[in-house]
């Protein structure tokens, strides 16, 4: 069984907590914010200034550093960076945090979900901040459709799982503590 960990932009680990511990159950994937305060494993930048600027500072020696392809290319393709195809067609944002889920997804059976927020929300009056919103959530449900055969576990949830959500025979919740017993070494 392979299990890693998807990281939220917005994921909070307890100070108490042992990273080590965390990294036994699984890798750590998410975007290049996350990195800096979990040295998460495999790190995926999805925007050509800042995928330019770790680069300069040779942060793929540091990780795994995943770019799409199209900037691999643009930036005259930087030697220890690994590649992923795709591009996003809607304005969304947290984009890394969608691809890491894809990428975890085809490496794994089992990926737990830390720092994300899947309850219903209320609509933003903002119709375009509401169009991003719908749209990122939307990518989310379709990461977790497409990959079927993986168990997808919400860590730690702030609340019900949201009506996008509910219907997902893939997705559960359970806390950090169930976690840490059930899987660790």
């Amino acid at each position: 069984m392979n299990v890693s960990w998807v990281l939220a932009d917005s994921a909070v680990i307890d100070l108490t907590q042992d990273l080590a511990q965390l990294k036994n159950i699984g890798s750590f994937w998410g975007s290049w914010r996350t990195w800096r305060a979990y040295t998460t494993d495999n790190v995926i930048c999805h925007d050509m200034k800042q995928a330019a600027v770790l680069l300069t500072r040779q942060f793929q020696k540091q990780c795994n550093f995943y770019i799409p392809n199209n900037i691999y290319t643009t930036l005259n393709r930087p030697d220890g960076v690994k590649l992923y195809e795709g591009k996003f067609i809607h304005d969304v944002d947290r984009q890394e945090e969608i691809v890491a889920m894809h990428l975890a997804a085809g490496y794994n059976n089992i990926v737990l979900l830390l720092g994300f927020d899947l309850r219903d929300q209320i609509k933003n009056p903002d119709k375009l901040v509401e169009n991003r919103i719908q749209h990122y959530r939307n990518l989310i449900k379709q990461v977790i459709v497409s990959n079927p055969t993986t168990q997808w576990v919400l860590v730690d949830h702030p609340g019900d799982i949201g009506k996008l959500f509910a219907s997902l025979d893939n997705l559960t919740n359970d806390s950090m503590t169930s976690v840490i017993k059930m899987l660790a070494a």
